[in-house]
């Protein structure tokens, strides 16, 4: 969903499989090394496992997965995005996240990426729909495509990632 209002918009940037993502910063809590991450049986598909972060339980989604893409290896540069609950975001007066809310829930959840890039600000006219020859499945998960530097920031909808979860 591209927002046609003036104005600008900030994502956190983070690689995945070598390719430019973003989430709105509006939604993410904190950024965190990867730490070691303990697999859970009868797992969803996309769910690495769970981290013990400060005392608290976080589950871990591995975006590669959620994007159809292979399972992430774990490496040095790999970092967790946590994402804020829904108390959290209801917090936040301006702010009302797209798609189905209450997929976000009250259990602390990360998003495993290969990388972490750099906090980018775009005007909201720069960010174009998400590409037509994207499957169905895959083009609900993007928000919008941006161009930054030399390549294009794909815009994924953190909120469709966690409603998608079979």
């Amino acid at each position: 969903m591209v927002d046609g209002s003036r104005g600008s918009r900030q994502f956190v940037s983070f690689y995945v499989n070598g390719r430019l993502f973003g989430f709105d910063i509006r939604l993410i809590k904190e950024v965190t090394p990867s730490a070691p991450i303990t697999p859970v049986p009868l797992k969803k598909r996309d769910v690495s496992g769970v981290l013990n972060i400060r005392g608290q339980v976080v589950v871990v989604l591995d975006v590669s997965l959620s994007l159809g893409g292979p399972e992430q290896r774990i490496t040095e540069d790999s970092q967790i995005l946590i994402m804020k609950n829904i108390l959290e975001i209801q917090a936040v007066s301006d702010f009302v996240p797209a798609g189905e809310v209450q997929a976000i829930g009250t259990i602390p959840v990360g998003f495993l990426v290969e990388s972490v890039g750099e906090l980018v600000t775009v005007e909201k006219e720069a960010i174009e729909e998400a590409p037509g020859h994207l499957l169905a499945q895959y083009r609900n998960l993007v928000e919008g495509v941006v161009r930054h530097e030399d390549m294009p920031l794909v815009i994924l909808d953190a909120v469709a990632i966690l409603g998608a979860q079979p």
